[in-house]
């Protein structure tokens, strides 16, 4: 990736609510997605953490690189050593990380912290990918997406200019400035996505599984019959849209049942630290409802032997995990009769129930389980 100094002042952002006029579509999405909900303001989970962070009480939003950027405010006095919290203002309210929060990123700076977000300073200056027939040209074939190419061209438009050239938005790496790893004081992962390079055959990056085409034209001035998600599909938005990169396969043994999971994206799943996913087998056998223990897959962080909190922790206690691309077997041992109707559920709770309640969590859309993926059949 290209890495450029920074400017010393951050860059103020254009409201999203400008953009709204010529991209009404990708606006409503907008005003749905974790982007626009990423504050302390309106995320329960990012609340409670910070509620119980040390920082909080040193005044210090470290957080505000990657959950609230647009609230240059916050940031600037964060840089300077002054008193950082966010305030229950408009930006954190209806835009901590807006349109042009994204669209302005000039490249990712990579450390083994964190990495960084570099913005360009040129006002109305925004990066976009398009399609095109020219991707073999500008990049490598199995750098970008599949609905992506690049232009070398700059185009304009009447309120802006749009820069097609930079390669972050075709192959993915736009999203990595926050949501790649992140490491704590003690200089341990707290956070790592595990992302496996796509094989060129899939083209497979951030865009094409987060940001998938969705109908609607992308533009009142530029009509299309698609136009990229901008709710970005994850375990709060749309998850449904990531279910096919999680095959299920079922076999029936004399043993049990044995159910076969196969990740295809290029990331860990459940990879969050918080997250907590379920593989659920439900057996219905005329009137008697079969539910052997699910597996769960998590991820536990502790320190000196003892569950800890993401800024304390130095060590995983305990993980049960499925990497990108990687292929698990699980056996169920309850032995199937002819006649049963069993169902294969893979979901996850966006917050461990146990760690929800530590945290003093209650909020529904937290607290439930939620289902990726799942299959039925008959025996």
């Amino acid at each position: 990736m290209v890495t450029v100094a920074a400017s010393a002042a951050t860059p103020a952002f254009v409201p999203s609510k400008v953009c709204s006029k010529c991209h009404p579509a990708i606006y409503k999405e907008y005003m749905g997605s974790m982007h626009r909900n990423s504050s302390v303001e309106n995320d329960p989970v990012h609340k409670a953490v910070w509620d119980k962070h040390p920082l909080k009480a040193k005044k210090k939003y470290n957080c505000a690189v990657c959950h609230t950027p647009t609230d240059t405010k916050l940031i600037e006095a964060f840089k300077k050593g002054e008193p950082a919290l966010p305030e229950a203002n408009r930006i954190q309210r209806d835009e901590p990380i807006g349109c042009a929060t994204c669209h302005r990123i000039r490249s990712i700076r990579t450390h083994v912290k964190q990495n960084q977000n570099i913005y360009n300073d040129k006002p109305k200056y925004y990066y976009a990918a398009k399609e095109g027939k020219t991707l073999k040209e500008t990049v490598k074939f199995h750098e970008v997406s599949s609905f992506f190419g690049l232009s070398k061209t700059t185009q304009g438009s009447p309120f802006h200019t749009i820069d097609y050239s930079n390669k972050l938005f075709a192959n993915g790496y736009i999203c990595l400035g926050c949501h790649d790893h992140k490491r704590n004081k003690h200089d341990f992962a707290i956070c790592d996505m595990g992302r496996k390079k796509a094989a060129p055959s899939t083209r497979q990056n951030c865009i094409t599984c987060h940001m998938p085409q969705v109908p609607g034209s992308l533009s009142t001035i530029t009509e299309t019959k698609t136009h990229a998600f901008h709710g970005f599909a994850g375990v709060h938005v749309r998850p449904d849209l990531l279910a096919e990169y999680v095959k299920i396969a079922v076999k029936p043994e004399k043993s049990g049942l044995v159910v076969t999971l196969k990740n295809e994206a290029d990331h860990r799943l459940f990879a969050h630290p918080l997250r907590l996913g379920q593989l659920r087998v439900t057996i219905q056998r005329g009137d008697k409802t079969i539910e052997p223990e699910p597996v769960n897959f998590f991820t536990r962080l502790g320190h000196d032997g003892k569950p800890a909190m993401p800024w304390v922790a130095t060590e995983v206690l305990r993980q049960n995990g499925i990497d990108a691309k990687e292929t698990k077997r699980f056996l169920f041992k309850t032995a199937l009769q002819k006649g049963d109707e069993v169902t294969v559920t893979l979901g996850y709770f966006v917050v461990n129930p146990k760690a929800a309640k530590k945290l003093g969590i209650d909020e529904e859309g937290v607290t439930r389980f939620n289902v990726l993926t799942s299959k039925t059949f008959f025996y």
